[in-house]
């Protein structure tokens, strides 16, 4: 089950980002941006977002836990960014953003451990998964579809480059601080 995937920006990053028109880059997306999808490629950004959606809502669960732990800290706000960007895709195209089900769900809730260090554990597979997600199923489906692509490697990049490292340090080296890594 893959449901996360992104990572907080650092200050001086964030700043290049606004020059440049957004984390993502949107603002120099071209006329295709608005072409109809394929229903494969609505699809896949719907599984994304609901990927991205189940992640926030993990993240968010765990700090309502654990206040203040990282890297949910950080990363929380990245995956609510991540989730505005897929949004974006079907705004630009005037179709539905179906809401964050998962946010405050008592399934969700469940699902936190006892201990930071072990989310963190659970946010590593979590991340794993979820670039294989995009890799292996999603990226097939928006084939063509460049913003749609644009999207969905920077939505991968983010989990493997940025929130796989910061989950896994946090699980290998904060572990002696309990619960409140």
């Amino acid at each position: 089950m893959a449901w996360q995937g992104h990572t907080a920006v650092r200050c001086d990053e964030t700043r290049r980002l606004r020059r440049r028109g957004g984390c993502f880059g949107f603002a120099s997306l071209r006329p295709e941006a608005t072409a109809p999808l394929t229903p494969r490629a609505h699809d896949a950004i719907l599984a994304a977002l609901d990927d991205e959606h189940r992640a926030q809502a993990f993240y968010t669960a765990v700090l309502d836990r654990f206040p203040g732990a990282m890297p949910f800290r950080m990363i929380v706000a990245a995956e609510a960014r991540q989730a505005d960007a897929l949004a974006g895709l079907l705004r630009r195209r005037g179709l539905a953003v179906p809401q964050n089900v998962h946010l405050g769900s008592a399934e969700v809730r469940r699902a936190v451990p006892a201990t930071a260090t072990c989310a963190c554990r659970i946010a590593v597979t979590a991340e794993e998964e979820n670039v294989a997600l995009y890799e292996e199923e999603l990226m097939p489906l928006a084939k063509g579809w460049a913003d749609v692509e644009r999207v969905f490697r920077h939505l991968a990049e983010a989990s493997r480059d940025r929130h796989l490292p910061a989950f896994r340090h946090w699980a290998e080296h904060h572990h002696h601080r309990g619960g409140t890594a």
